[in-house]
C-alpha cells in the first residue's frame, strides 16, 4: 500500500557562528600593554622596561590583533586609550595589585630574616625611592627592624668610609669618589623670608640686595673641609655674611624664618607647605636657579650582612624600576613632597 508523501520539515536555521574569543592567556603582553598605558607613552613603557621601543610597539600590536580591537588611539599629537583599552587597563592594574599582595603574604609566610638595618639621613632627607624601599623590605621581611638617624652630610659620608654605618642619605653635589653613590633626588632650592621680614611680597629683589641680609643657615654648613651643598649654595649666592640662627633640624630653619629672623635657603618641596599656608615667601633674587643631589651611598668594601644585602637588594630593585622623572624633577607645592 502506497503511503502519503512526508511533508518536507523546514531545513534548520544555521546557528550564528559565535565571534571568536580574545586570547589573553599571555602575560608579558598584558603586561607591556599595562606598562604603556600607565607610561602614557610608547616611549616611557619601554624605557621602564629596559627594551627598544620597536618591541614595545610591536606588542601592543600582537596585543590587538589577538585581541581584535584597538586599544589605543595614537598618533603624533594624542594617545588616548579607547573605551577597550580603558577596561583592560583597570583589569591588569587590579593584577598587579594582587600580585603585590601575594608578593607580600608569601613573604611573610617564608622570610625568617631578621636583623636591623641602621641608616643615617640628612634631616628631612625623603625620596619616594627611599620610602618604597621601606615598604617592601617590612613587607617582604617583617622581622627586621629599623634604625634611622640624623647626621650632616659630612658626617655621613664619614661614617659610611670609616664602614661605621652600612647605608647613608646625604646630599652632595657629585658622587663622593671610593663610594657607591645613588642619586634618588635632585632637589631644587629657593630664598625665603617670613612675613615679618621687611622684604616679604617683594618681587624685585636682587641677590645684592641679600648680601648683608640677617641669614638662617643650617649648623651642618659650617662644618669640617667636605663641602656641604648648602654650604656652596649659600656662597654661590653671597649669603651667610649676617648669620643670625642656625640649627641641624629643617623645622627649627623654616621656624625661624617664618617669625622674621632673616632669610634662608630650603629645598622647595620642604617650604611649599609654609609657602602655601602664607608664612613663607619666595623670594625672586634674580631668579637664580640653585639645586643639590640627594645620595644614598654604601662602601662597596664593607662586609654586608643577609639583612643588610636584603636591604641594598630591594632598594636597587625599587631604583631600577622608578621613573627617571620622579628623581630628576623636585615637586613643588602642586605636587606631593618628596623631599623632605
Amino acid at each position: 500500500m502506497n503511503r502519503p508523501d512526508t511533508p518536507a520539515l523546514p531545513p534548520t536555521p544555521a546557528r550564528p557562528t559565535a565571534p571568536p574569543r580574545a586570547d589573553l592567556s599571555n602575560w608579558g603582553l598584558l603586561r607591556m600593554f599595562h606598562f604603556i598605558a600607565d607610561s602614557g607613552s610608547i616611549t616611557g613603557a619601554a624605557r621602564r622596561l629596559s627594551v627598544s621601543q620597536p618591541s614595545v610597539s610591536a606588542a601592543l600590536q600582537r596585543l590587538e590583533g589577538q585581541i581584535g580591537q584597538r586599544l589605543i588611539n595614537r598618533n603624533s599629537r594624542q594617545f588616548v586609550l579607547t573605551a577597550p583599552g580603558q577596561v583592560l587597563f583597570a583589569e591588569t592594574t587590579r593584577m598587579f595589585r594582587a600580585a603585590a599582595r601575594a608578593e607580600a603574604l608569601l613573604a611573610q609566610q617564608t622570610s625568617g630574616l631578621t636583623g636591623e638595618v641602621h641608616v643615617q639621613t640628612v634631616t628631612g632627607g625623603r625620596s619616594v625611592v627611599f620610602d618604597e624601599t621601606l615598604r617592601l623590605m617590612h613587607q617582604r621581611h617583617p622581622g627586621v627592624s629599623f634604625r634611622i638617624d640624623i647626621a650632616s652630610s659630612r658626617q655621613i659620608l664619614r661614617n659610611v668610609v670609616d664602614r661605621v654605618v652600612p647605608f647613608g642619605i646625604c646630599l652632595m653635589l657629585r658622587p663622593y669618589s671610593g663610594l657607591d653613590c645613588h642619586l634618588i633626588l635632585r632637589a631644587e632650592y629657593g630664598i625665603f623670608c617670613g612675613r615679618e621680614h621687611p622684604l616679604w611680597g617683594r618681587r624685585d629683589v636682587s641677590l645684592e640686595d641679600l648680601r648683608h641680609t640677617p641669614f638662617i643657615d643650617f649648623a651642618c654648613s659650617a662644618e669640617g673641609s667636605v663641602p656641604e651643598p648648602y654650604l656652596i649654595l649659600r656662597t654661590a649666592t653671597g649669603l651667610g655674611e649676617n648669620t643670625v640662627g642656625t640649627s641641624t633640624d629643617i623645622a627649627e630653619i623654616i621656624r625661624m624664618i617664618s617669625v622674621g629672623l632673616g632669610v634662608g635657603i630650603l629645598p622647595l618641596p620642604a617650604a611649599a607647605p609654609a609657602v602655601q599656608s602664607g608664612m613663607l615667601w619666595r623670594l625672586a633674587a634674580g631668579k637664580v636657579r640653585l639645586e643639590a643631589d640627594l645620595y644614598l651611598v654604601t662602601n662597596p668594601a664593607a662586609r654586608l650582612t643577609e639583612t643588610q644585602r636584603a636591604f641594598l637588594t630591594t632598594f636597587s630593585q625599587v631604583l631600577a624600576r622608578t621613573d627617571p622623572d620622579t628623581i630628576l624633577q623636585s615637586r613643588t607645592a602642586e605636587g606631593a613632597p618628596v623631599f623632605p
